[in-house]
């Protein structure tokens, strides 16, 4: 009896590990850099006042190096101030107008909208898309917010839905719920067909190779989405992310022999030796027989996702891919870009400054020499002087210079031609 019970623990656990039963909440981003979030659909500007609500329901985040005249804050609620923020008029901002800008939290929004989501599964590294409840997620709408929904247009699965203190446990109950309850703070819209888009229920993935979020993977509506300007040389962009980020991804067809455990106890591994508490990874079972993997450096992008993304996509085994196996990573840090050609330069003048030094040692340098010559000596007979040596390098070697005078030319002829006289007069005399 033991045995047996083992032996069907065994061969349950492997089929149950991939279900994960989460809660994932409705949370939409109330990021103050979302233009979605101000009445008049457009981020203020130095020289206009940001008013907010009374009372605000969840945080809103405040990116560093915002420039706003003033801010009337509210009575209640949480507001997250990321670095420096510049209050008063900018004089050389032209393009702006005097005035007050409404912040208004999100009072509607889709279910397949970015930043709309919140859940402890979620990380840096999740795409987009997949950060919507999956197939064996809790879906929890707060009791505290009012908002409208627009329900999903393609069908997607979840095991329970709760608003506030109610909990549907089924499509038909939530369905009707949706029809009759227009005095409900969170409203919910019906999708192009007329249905909720929904089926409630309890789903479990009995699959060795994993199961995907959704069978139908949702368009993400990334127009709400604030995408800051990436860290690095080369940004990639995986697939279901709505921005371009730093770090690296691989994306391969599955085989049959694919064990989703296994790979996730590879990755595991070697982002361990690399360094956990720096790193965030996601692996994502996507429709169609396909798996992605993302990593990120967790705080600033240095270069080290890239690097065991690398390190993982050699390990991977052959027998697990189908077809074509896609792996891109990002380049350097921008702070590090160009580090390569400076160093390279540097290197290069050194290399030439020390041959110099090694030539000049060796090597006697040539001295050259410049001819002082008189400001009265005419041009001609200035280039005469330059060149006297080589002249009277051209003499007899029996003809002697007497004159101690600076010559300008010598003529090698008029001695012999002296010589040849003299010696005519001498037999004449005789």
């Amino acid at each position: 009896m033991n045995f047996e019970m083992f032996y069907f623990l065994y061969i349950l656990i492997p089929l149950f590990s991939f279900t994960t039963q989460t809660l994932v909440k409705w949370l939409p981003d109330s990021s103050f850099n979302l233009p979605i979030n101000f009445k008049n659909g457009e981020l203020p500007c130095s020289k206009q006042t940001v008013i907010f609500p009374a009372r605000l329901v969840g945080s809103v985040k405040i990116n560093s190096e915002t420039n706003v005249n003033s801010f009337v804050l509210p009575i209640d609620g949480e507001m997250v101030l990321e670095g420096t923020i510049n209050l008063g008029e900018d004089p050389y901002e032209t393009n702006c107008t005097e005035g007050n800008v409404y912040y208004l939290e999100n009072s509607k929004a889709s279910w397949a909208q970015a930043n709309v989501w919140s859940s402890s599964k979620f990380n840096k590294a999740t795409p987009d898309a997949e950060r919507v409840p999956c197939f064996d997620d809790i879906v929890e709408f707060p009791a505290n917010i009012q908002t409208t929904v627009t329900l999903p247009e393609l069908l997607q699965h979840v095991r329970y839905i709760q608003v506030g203190d109610r909990q549907f446990t089924s499509t038909t109950k939530f369905h009707d719920h949706v029809i009759t309850g227009s005095d409900e703070p969170i409203q919910f819209i019906l999708n192009t067909l007329y249905g909720v888009g929904l089926v409630i229920g309890d789903t479990q993935c009995q699959s060795r190779s994993g199961c995907p979020c959704q069978d139908n993977f949702l368009q993400i509506d990334c127009s709400s989405k604030y995408c800051p300007v990436p860290t690095c040389v080369h940004p990639i962009k995986p697939i279901g992310h709505c921005c371009k980020i730093c770090g690296g991804y691989i994306s391969f067809d599955i085989t049959k022999s694919f064990d989703m455990m296994e790979f996730k106890e590879l990755v595991e591994k070697i982002v361990e030796s690399y360094g956990r508490d720096n790193l965030e990874y996601h692996i994502g079972r996507l429709p169609n027989d396909k798996v992605q993997l993302v990593i990120v450096d967790k705080d600033e992008y240095d270069g080290t996702s890239a690097e065991v993304l690398h390190t993982i996509d050699y390990n991977i085994k052959e027998h697990w891919v189908e077809g074509t196996k896609y792996a891109l990573i990002s380049g350097s840090p921008l702070s590090k870009a160009g580090l390569g050609g400076k160093i390279f330069i540097s290197v290069f003048f050194l290399v030439v400054c020390t041959m110099g030094m090694i030539y000049v040692y060796y090597y006697k340098v040539p001295e050259i020499r410049y001819p002082m010559l008189g400001r009265s000596l005419p041009t001609f007979l200035a280039r005469i002087q330059r060149r006297s040596d080589s002249v009277v390098s051209l003499t007899r070697r029996d003809s002697v210079m007497t004159s101690t005078r600076r010559t300008a030319f010598r003529n090698p002829l008029y001695d012999s031609k002296r010589g040849r006289v003299q010696v005519d007069e001498e037999v004449t005399s005789q």
